[in-house]
């Protein structure tokens, strides 16, 4: 068994980019039961929110709000949340160990919001993890930087998030080996990939591979990849790559038993996956949105769509811009 290496299941929260966090409360208490189950180290079961919601929603006004869809007995798993919406500190009460984690995720350009509520989180008791979203946007010497204002913070977990899923295999060990030489030795580093290019699994195992002797590490994944499409690393796939690896014990067929009872029917109705216009998106450093509306006009190939994309200028790319995409297409079709 290696403890270096921590599991977290994001299916909850991430999916819920998916189906709007309304999972209904049988899918949402079941999928949590046989996570733990499974012994999956960190169960991340949604989003930290403005409002109260009903208990079929994976969006969450207090911890309170998230205790009701727990089970009594977590196991050997910890439980997260996450936070991306400013003001919302005042509702998250000081922890009391039942929910022991909460992901900090941000935009660049909110980087100071980010260290201040890191900073909150820590003095109410909750590990804490931050997790600035594509890190393929920021130069060595921009994300050199970001990780300086992390190690004043210090939190427990510091993420590496390939938003866009462009990133390569040398692009991943660059990245990787830039994080392991800048980031405090203390603090665990986190991994969270997506699959534009296919290639998460075989990341995550490279990450594996060139590990730093002295450094803890989480990644992420995901029932059958569930988020926000293209979908993440499998979670089924990197918990048997680790019990093959390090006999880490994961329950596998519990894992299978959460797929075909409650995520496979998701998966049926919502059919995230490796499209090809995602992979173009990757190509060219683009935010994932771009080609989801053109997929979405429904009256363009392939190439089509390549063509389109190619065109976006780099000063659109990290944001999505739907008058812009919508100008490109037109004019696109007026040409053609």
């Amino acid at each position: 068994m290696n403890n270096q290496y921590r599991l977290l299941d994001c299916t909850l929260r991430d999916g819920g980019h998916i189906t709007g966090g309304n999972y209904g409360e049988k899918t949402i208490t079941g999928t949590i039961e046989k996570l733990v189950e499974a012994k999956v180290d960190i169960i991340e079961v949604g989003f930290m929110w403005d409002k109260p919601l009903s208990t079929d929603y994976t969006r969450f006004y207090s911890m309170e709000d998230v205790k009701r869809i727990l089970p009594k007995d977590l196991g050997q798993s910890t439980i997260a949340v996450m936070v991306e919406k400013p003001d919302l500190l005042g509702h998250i009460e000081d922890c009391d160990g039942t929910i022991k984690y909460v992901r900090v995720i941000f935009k660049r350009h909110l980087l100071d919001w980010a260290c201040e509520t890191a900073t909150e989180l820590l003095k109410k008791g909750y590990q804490v993890s931050m997790n600035p979203v594509n890190c393929t946007v920021y130069t060595d010497e921009e994300y050199i930087n970001v990780i300086k204002r992390v190690n004043e913070v210090h939190p427990t977990v510091f993420s590496m998030v390939d938003t866009f899923g462009n990133m390569r295999l040398e692009d991943f060990e660059k990245r990787f080996i830039l994080v392991n030489e800048h980031l405090d030795k203390d603090i665990q580093m986190g991994i969270h990939l997506h699959e534009n290019l296919g290639l998460a699994f075989a990341m995550a195992q490279r990450a594996i591979e060139k590990r730093y002797p002295d450094r803890k590490y989480v990644i992420d994944g995901s029932l059958i990849g569930m988020g926000r499409d293209p979908g993440n690393l499998k979670i089924e796939q990197i918990a048997e790559y680790m019990n093959y690896k390090f006999d880490q014990g994961y329950n596998i067929p519990a894992i299978y038993d959460a797929i075909s009872e409650y995520i496979q029917p998701l998966h049926e109705k919502y059919g995230w996956g490796f499209k090809l216009p995602y992979a173009m998106s990757a190509y060219y450093d683009l935010h994932r949105t771009y080609p989801e509306f053109l997929m979405n006009k429904g009256d363009l190939t392939m190439r089509d769509i390549d063509v389109i994309l190619s065109r976006v200028e780099r000063s659109e790319s990290e944001y999505y811009n739907e008058e812009y995409i919508e100008n490109l297409y037109q004019e696109y079709k007026k040409n053609k």
